[in-house]
């Protein structure tokens, strides 16, 4: 199920309508260190409609971009098995409306990414780029399989090494260092790509579980503006209750004008 948590007070556009559709998932009962994530996708929007009319030099405007915003699923918290069903049979609906246009995610925590992938790859072939400080493959975490640490592992187990690459990792266990030599990520980019950023990839932005040594915000999105063929990516692991940026916000901002700029 769906609420009505939207960047804009009405949708303009219709689903099947759209370029870019958006979802926000506020869910974080798998944290391991400081809950707060689930805040994120109503404090990312609040923040983006104080700019969303400001003009990107080379990007444009948001104005310009066919975009519908699904609004916020219903979770159901302390229950991940169950969020993440529901997560997967709400998106399914909603791609199945509208398969052509590019998605973007707000979570919430790290554990969100799987379902979506999930879905989107039952309809071809998808590549998996993520951008995180951790690695995220464990295979359970605390006797929960769904939980954020153990994403990575699930989507491996789902499309192989090959296809998946993880990039700007700075904190290990042994079990994930040892299992990492399998994330090959050599057949990456033959498909169209979904593209994950654990804001912790970043220095600067309050996080659930914060690492020391990111990258910056122009770092990443020089790396990121370089992609082609993205076809969906998520924003996670933010919290608003560890202190603001702007910088969630922001990249919501370009990655609309850059999947609008792509459709």
């Amino acid at each position: 199920m769906l609420i009505k948590n939207t960047l804009l007070s009405e949708n303009i556009y219709s689903i099947e309508e759209a370029e870019v559709i958006i979802l926000g998932v506020p869910f974080d009962s798998t944290v391991s260190e400081y809950p707060g994530t689930r805040f994120a996708p109503l404090r990312i929007r609040e923040d983006f409609n104080i700019s969303v009319n400001q003009y990107l030099a080379e990007m444009g405007s948001i104005s310009d971009v066919k975009l519908y915003d699904a609004g916020n699923l219903l979770v159901s918290h302390g229950n991940p098995k169950k969020t993440l069903n529901d997560l997967q049979s709400d998106f399914r609906s909603i791609y199945k409306q509208n398969p052509e246009a590019k998605y973007i995610v707000i979570g919430g925590e790290h554990s969100i990414s799987f379902p979506v992938f999930e879905v989107i790859n039952s309809f071809g072939d998808l590549d998996y780029l993520c951008y995180d400080a951790h690695w995220d493959l464990l295979d359970e975490a605390y006797g929960i399989k769904e939980s954020h640490e153990c994403v990575n592992r699930r989507i491996f187990e789902l499309v192989g090494g090959d296809r998946m690459r993880i990039k700007g990792v700075r904190e290990e266990s042994r079990e994930e260092k040892d299992f990492s030599s399998r994330i090959t990520g050599k057949l990456l980019g033959n498909n169209p790509i979904y593209l994950s950023i654990d804001l912790d990839i970043l220095d600067n932005v309050p996080v659930s579980c914060p690492v020391p040594g990111g990258m910056s915000f122009e770092e990443l999105w020089r790396e990121i503006s370089k992609i082609e063929k993205i076809k969906a990516v998520d924003i996670v692991e933010y919290n608003p209750l560890l202190g603001y940026s702007p910088i969630p916000a922001e990249l919501l901002k370009r990655l609309i004008l850059l999947l609008a700029k792509s459709h």
